[in-house]
């Protein structure tokens, strides 16, 4: 169940993407950059519901199992990552060639994988090497906090980032 929400994301991603696109016209860093703000703000959102929801440690620890499980680096047969105890490991797959999300991140944009780890503990950071199509992001640990990323809240500012589910009564309906 969980890739197939995974792939309906990543399916309103590419249409987001072509419609951006569209704008965008001739100008692809516009369009680039629209999408890679887009992902920075969905990413860090994403990665706090996910923490909150499955109460994951915190730490490096914790943002590698919340990275494991976000839609960013899923399906598993969509994106091919590897995850250890403190790097991410990416390589060239299906994702790269749809121009979905993991296409956006690269080593001279870190910004998704920056919401994602600061979402679990924000005195984390990334460090990237590798290619735009194959890389490996190490998670480090930092004296100090970073501020929240200002794609991440703009989203949180949206509203619906705070939605929760919530027991409901029945409704009082009467049988005419």
């Amino acid at each position: 169940m969980a890739d197939e929400v995974c792939l309906q994301m990543h399916l309103l991603n590419l249409s987001f993407v072509i419609t951006v696109g569209a704008r965008a016209g001739a100008d692809t860093a516009l369009a680039t950059d629209i999408c890679t703000k887009q992902l920075i703000g969905v990413a860090g959102i994403g990665a706090e519901r996910i923490h909150r929801a499955l109460d994951l440690p915190g730490g490096i620890e914790g943002a590698i199992k919340v990275a494991e499980l976000h839609p960013l680096f899923n399906p598993v047969a969509y994106v091919d990552t590897e995850f250890g105890p403190d790097v991410i490991t990416v390589r060239r797959s299906a994702a790269h060639q749809d121009g979905a999300w993991v296409s956006l991140v690269t080593p001279a944009e870190v910004g998704p994988l920056q919401a994602i780890v600061q979402a679990v503990d924000p005195r984390l950071d990334v460090e990237v090497g590798g290619s735009d199509q194959e890389w490996i992001a190490r998670i480090v640990e930092t004296d100090t906090a970073a501020k929240e990323l200002g794609e991440v809240a703009v989203v949180k500012f949206s509203g619906g980032a705070s939605f929760v589910f919530e027991p409901r009564k029945s409704l009082p309906l009467t049988v005419v």
